[in-house]
C-alpha cells in the first residue's frame, strides 16, 4: 500500500483539486471546532494541505503520514509559507499512532479516506482516546458503503445486478497511484457503533457528495452542478440522506 501513495504524491494536489469544494466543507468545520493556540493531530496529512490551512489560523498541528514522498511535499509546502514553527511534520504509519508518546491534543482529523484503508477501528478508536485531552474532537472523514451517483452510474450502464449488490461487498478495492489498494466501507451509523460509541459522543454525522456529482462526472453543466450543491446543504444530516453520499464525516467528542 505505502508504494501505491508514494507513486500518487509527485501529482496528488492535482488529482485532489476536483474535491477541492469538499475539502471547503471540511474547513468550515475545523474553523468551527478549533481555534488558535489549539493543538491538532492530523492523520494522514499527505501534501499538508490541511496542515497549511489549520496554521495559517493558527492553530498548533503535528502530521503525521506513511509516504515519505508525500512528508517531503508537505515540508516544501511549510517552508514556503513560513508556518514550519507551528506544524510538526512526521514519517509515521497511522497504524502506529499509538505509540506517540505526546497526548494532550485538542482535536485529531483524518480526512480524504485515510482511516478507510484500515481495516479494523477498535485499535485506532482507542489510540484517538488516549492522546485527545477530555472532550477532545475526532473528525474521520470516510467513503461510504453506498452512493447515490455510484448507483446511477450502474443503472444507466445497464449494470442491474451491481447496482442490486451495491453497499453489500464491505472491502472494495480503489486504484491510488496506479496500483490497487483495499478500502474497508461503512455505513455512518453503523461505523459509530461498532468502532466509536463506548468512547465518543457523537456530536454530528454528515454525508457529502450526495446530490452533488463527483468531478469526474464532466457531462454535467456547472450551474447544475452548483444548484445540485445548494440542494445537498440541509440534507447532508438528515439520517437518510447522509447514507448516500460518496462520502460521510463523523464529529466525535471523547467522553
Amino acid at each position: 500500500m505505502l508504494e501505491a501513495y508514494e507513486a500518487a504524491a509527485p501529482d496528488y494536489d492535482r488529482q485532489v483539486q476536483g474535491d477541492g469544494w469538499m475539502r471547503n466543507v471540511l474547513w468550515d468545520r475545523y474553523v468551527r471546532l478549533f481555534s488558535a493556540g489549539q493543538t491538532v493531530l492530523d492523520l494522514g496529512c499527505g501534501t499538508g494541505i490541511d496542515a497549511v490551512f489549520l496554521a495559517q489560523r493558527g492553530i498548533r498541528v503535528m502530521g503525521i503520514d506513511a509516504s515519505p514522498a508525500m512528508i517531503a511535499q508537505s515540508r516544501a509546502k511549510l517552508a514556503a509559507a513560513e508556518l514550519e514553527d507551528l506544524v510538526e511534520i512526521r514519517v509515521m504509519d497511522i497504524a502506529r499512532v499509538g505509540s506517540l508518546p505526546q497526548a494532550g491534543f485538542d482535536g485529531i482529523i483524518c480526512a480524504f479516506a485515510t482511516l478507510s484503508t484500515t481495516a479494523e477501528l477498535d485499535e485506532f478508536a482507542a489510540s484517538a482516546t488516549r492522546l485527545l485531552v477530555p472532550r477532545g474532537i475526532l473528525v474521520v472523514h470516510l467513503l461510504n458503503r453506498w452512493s447515490l451517483w455510484e448507483w446511477l452510474g450502474l443503472v444507466r450502464s445497464s449494470s442491474f445486478g451491481a447496482a442490486r449488490r451495491l453497499g453489500r461487498n464491505p472491502v472494495r478495492n480503489f486504484m491510488i497511484g496506479g496500483r490497487s489498494v483495499p478500502h474497508y466501507l461503512y455505513h455512518p451509523g453503523a461505523a459509530y457503533a461498532r468502532f466509536f460509541q463506548s468512547r465518543f459522543a457523537l456530536r454530528r454525522a454528515y454525508g457529502i457528495g450526495i446530490l452533488r456529482p463527483p468531478h469526474t462526472v464532466q457531462r454535467i453543466p456547472p450551474v447544475i452542478v452548483a444548484g445540485l450543491d445548494r440542494l445537498e446543504r440541509p440534507l447532508r444530516g438528515v439520517r437518510l440522506f447522509r447514507d448516500w453520499g460518496r462520502f460521510f464525516v463523523l464529529e466525535l467528542e471523547r467522553r
